[in-house]
């Protein structure tokens, strides 16, 4: 089974997207009842719910520079 390297880092960054959405819903990034730390006066789930939506903006601009669908479709 020979995999282009494309492909490989496409499944990679689909891999991270599912691994990052998991991490999301448990109490690492939503903890029950904290409100400290305090980032710029943001409490602690609002400052990492951005970090999580700029991650998930990260890995989809990477993910669509990787996967050329309509260049592999035409050949």
């Amino acid at each position: 089974m020979n995999t282009s390297p494309r492909k490989f880092l496409y499944k990679i960054l689909i891999s991270a997207a599912m691994v990052l959405a998991c991490i999301t819903f448990t109490p690492l990034v939503i903890p029950y009842e904290i409100h400290e730390p305090t980032l710029f006066f943001l409490p602690y789930t609002l400052w990492t719910g951005l970090v999580v939506a700029l991650l998930f903006v990260l890995l989809t601009f990477l993910a669509t520079h990787v996967h050329r669908g309509k260049e592999e479709d035409e050949s």
